[in-house]
């Protein structure tokens, strides 16, 4: 997924979580980012639950895929 690393909260950097389950988080646990400062869970996509302290989901910054092995990042091309 691309998707800005910066939690909507206050500015903590999620860490990825694939795992589903993990002891630290809990049955509930489906897989997605985490932010250790304070709490909020994203899932897989990026989407917020509900009941966090941050308040919107992580950014989808503009992007494209140029080959199979190149993605570029920031340039909106409707707007180019």
């Amino acid at each position: 997924a691309v998707i800005v690393g910066i939690c909507t909260h206050l500015g903590c950097s999620p860490t990825f979580r694939p795992e589903v389950a993990p002891a630290d988080l809990g049955p509930d646990w489906k897989g997605g980012y985490f932010c250790p400062c304070h709490g909020s869970h994203y899932d897989l996509a990026g989407r917020v639950y509900k009941g966090q302290p941050a308040p919107l989901n992580l950014p989808i910054p503009p992007y494209t895929f140029d080959a199979d092995d190149v993605i570029t990042i920031g340039v909106d091309q409707e707007k180019a």
